[in-house]
């Protein structure tokens, strides 16, 4: 009975032996499935696409893009100096004439110093020094008063003739010497006193990375200030360089006061306007830019030429009259305005 029990207990052994190297031999050919993840037929990779701009109508050059003009489309392949957001592209400008279905790239896009200015702005260069520029410690991004200085060997007739007056105000630096003003994005203004201003720390001589640089850029003395001028105030600024001696003024940038024109007469222009002109086409004689191009002379400019007013017809009943100067000819008188006729 002994042996009998010995026997069966030799044979449960081996049979639990052969049944482990079966199990073991299983789970070698069974293929690994990632554990919480469904052995189920994978569906084929999708190829991956990237996001471009494109024209969704003509953009012709020179007009600001609207969001309407743009859509975005997924590409194959990874653009190169393209776009990815239609918030980038709103408000640019092209350069040139993009079809609809184009890819819209950086280079057909208007880059550079134009950028800076505002609608209606134009950038014009001064002469400065030392003296004219307040001691060279005008940055980019400042605002500056411009200060006229006419003197009488300018051609004016007289020492009497010698004025100095304010004649622009506010005015935007865009440019001083060798130093540009950063784009708005890239230029973090912070407080002065923590010596975290971009102006501030242009005019620093504390020791540093790129410091050398700076001081020998700030050592090559400016010979020019490029402004942001309106349009319409062009003409003073290039006569006023060409007649006298222009002056800046620095100003505190939060101080916006600005000089009332319209309490003095306005100048005479270059052209006169046509006296058939309707009403509203006299509303459009004050747009900026039909101003400008009226155009200024150098009496206007100091102040003699006293209201463009006296070309157009005067209401009935305007006394007119006429007075001998001796210095200046003729003046004509109708009522509060006065113009002058023969030699000067």
């Amino acid at each position: 009975m002994l042996k009998l029990t010995r026997v069966a207990a030799i044979l449960l052994i081996g049979l639990a032996v052969i049944l482990a190297i079966v199990a073991f031999g299983i789970s070698r050919r069974a293929a690994p499935v990632a554990p919480g993840i469904p052995a189920t037929a994978s569906a084929p990779a999708q190829p991956a696409t990237w996001p471009v701009v494109e024209a969704a109508a003509t953009l012709p050059a020179g007009r600001p893009i609207a969001s309407g003009d743009l859509r975005l489309t997924g590409h194959a392949e990874q653009p190169t100096g393209g776009y990815t957001s239609i918030s980038a592209l709103v408000g640019a400008v092209p350069t040139q004439d993009i079809a609809i279905g184009t890819r819209i790239t950086t280079g057909q896009i208007a880059q550079g110093f134009s950028l800076r200015l505002n609608p209606g702005e134009r950038a014009l260069a001064v002469p400065v020094d030392e003296l004219v520029a307040v001691g060279n410690r005008i940055q980019p991004g400042d605002f500056v008063d411009v200060f006229l200085n006419l003197r009488a060997s300018g051609g004016l007739r007289n020492e009497g003739d010698a004025q100095t007056r304010l004649l622009l105000s506010r005015l935007r630096v865009l440019s001083y010497g060798a130093h540009d003003m950063q784009p708005i994005a890239d230029a973090a203004v912070g407080d002065p006193a923590s010596g975290t201003d971009s102006r501030a720390q242009d005019i620093t001589t504390s020791g540093g990375p790129g410091s050398a640089s700076r001081n020998d850029a700030s050592n090559t003395p400016a010979r020019s200030a490029v402004l942001a001028v309106p349009v319409a105030e062009a003409n003073r600024l290039l006569l006023g360089a060409q007649q006298g001696k222009l002056f800046l003024a620095l100003r505190n940038p939060a101080d916006i006061g600005l000089p009332d024109q319209a309490l003095f007469p306005t100048p005479n222009r270059v052209l006169p306007p046509r006296s058939t002109l309707s009403a509203e086409e006299r509303l459009a004689l004050q747009r900026p830019e039909n101003d400008a191009y009226a155009g200024l002379d150098s009496d206007a400019l100091a102040g003699r030429g006293r209201s463009a007013a006296a070309a157009l017809p005067l209401p009935s009943g305007t006394a007119r009259r006429a007075v001998a100067r001796p210095d200046r000819g003729i003046e004509i008188i109708r009522g509060d305005i006065s113009s002058h006729s023969g030699s000067r």
